[in-house]
């Protein structure tokens, strides 16, 4: 059973869950699966299966940056119990390693499972597109059965977190920013890399942790929300919709969406059955804070205004200089050269900089700043003319 497959019909499952709670947890991971057939349905017996959580860097659990720990566990089991061999967790984080993220997360001892490091790669030639070749984990392309354990955050560029765009996960390192760069400054180039490699690794199943979810400055440094729901399909374009429906978000902003539709994965709004909780239910109150501004979109005009427009109307990343503490990790995610950290003097403090003439505003700086100092902002005339508002 793959709606990956099919994409013309997806399920999606959604259930409540109000805690993190193991007995609860696992409970509510039981009423999830069990209209997709259980987790019987995606692991066969002897399978090497491989969980990818959302890792973006070591922040305690309710800083809510990535995948739940009690979510992770209560997976890996229920994987485990399913027949499979071995039952591996890993991620290419933002910043640090996998190790060192579930090591804050307290996930090191637990026996059922082994969390190794992403650290060797492979490659992979996407039909019908213009990547040439995909260097990605090979431990994600290897396994036998994937499991999508993603977020629900905002993103700067992205505008979510969810299941399609977690699996950028499988790009190695500092080839993720590298990616950022060939992609340009059109955030659709790069959605359609995302769901390039999302149908490489072709997840079996994708569960989205919303019991506590993030808004504002995500998806590393924003605002922890009750949501309060898991989710489950085949299909995570279909679920990133739904996600979309719940947050009260048009779904044809959201650029991972939009290509999905243009590519024909994903299905019609009518072919998307959903089972268990009511999405019109889970609406959050008051309404979910997007990560940066909404903007007029495609302003049309003269082509030597282009360049006028874009400088006083884009998106750019803002630094709040009272936050930063000029730590350079910004920089090193920067394959613009977008950034450094100066001194005017021997006295001076450090102060990071970024040069608007090298920036393509792909937000890594903002998706990876521990210290949340960095946010997206609109230009000033977008925001003189009080646009850039929800």
């Amino acid at each position: 059973m793959s709606d990956t497959t099919n994409p013309a019909n997806a399920l999606v499952s959604i259930t409540r869950l109000d805690s993190y709670d193991p007995a609860a947890v696992e409970e509510a991971l039981v009423r999830l699966l069990a209209p997709l057939r259980g987790m019987k349905a995606f692991v066969g017996h002897g399978d090497r299966a491989v969980l990818k959580p959302n890792f973006l860097f070591a922040k305690p659990r309710q800083n809510a940056v990535c995948t739940d720990p009690e979510i992770i566990r209560s997976v890996a089991r229920a994987t485990a119990a399913a027949g499979a061999s071995t039952v591996t967790v890993t991620d290419s984080p933002g910043v640090g390693t996998a190790r060192r993220c579930a090591r804050q997360l307290g996930l090191l001892d637990d026996e059922s499972f082994d969390v190794v490091n992403v650290d060797k790669e492979s490659g992979i030639t996407p039909k019908g597109t213009e990547y040439h070749q995909l260097f990605l984990s090979r431990q994600m392309v290897e396994a036998d059965t994937l499991i999508n354990l993603s977020k629900a955050k905002t993103h700067g560029q992205m505008l979510i977190t969810a299941a399609v765009k977690n699996t950028f996960g499988a790009v190695i390192g500092l080839e993720k920013a590298q990616w950022h760069y060939r992609s340009g400054k059109d955030p659709m180039d790069f959605a359609r890399l995302i769901v390039h490699i999302h149908c490489a690794i072709a997840p079996r199943l994708n569960i989205l942790d919303a019991v506590v979810g993030m808004e504002g400055n995500g998806p590393g440094a924003g605002d922890p929300r009750q949501l309060g729901f898991l989710m489950a399909s085949t299909n995570g374009h279909a679920l990133d919709h739904t996600l979309c429906r719940i947050l009260e978000m048009d779904p044809d902003t959201v650029p991972t969406l939009a290509v999905a539709k243009e590519m024909g994965l994903l299905p019609s709004p009518d072919r998307i059955e959903i089972t268990g909780a009511d999405p019109d239910s889970l609406h959050p109150h008051p309404r979910w804070k997007p990560a940066r501004p909404h903007l007029v979109q495609n302003m049309l005009g003269p082509s030597w205004m282009i360049p006028v427009i874009d400088r006083l109307m884009a998106l750019r990343p803002n630094v709040d200089h009272s936050k930063c503490i000029a730590c350079g990790q910004c920089i090193h995610s920067c394959a613009a050269g977008a950034m450094e950290i100066v001194a005017e003097g021997p006295m001076s403090q450090p102060r990071l900089e970024i040069d608007k003439k090298k920036c393509i505003s792909c937000f890594c700086c903002q998706e990876i700043c521990p210290e949340g100092a960095i946010t997206v902002r609109a230009g000033l005339a977008a925001r003189l003319l009080g646009l850039g508002t929800r």
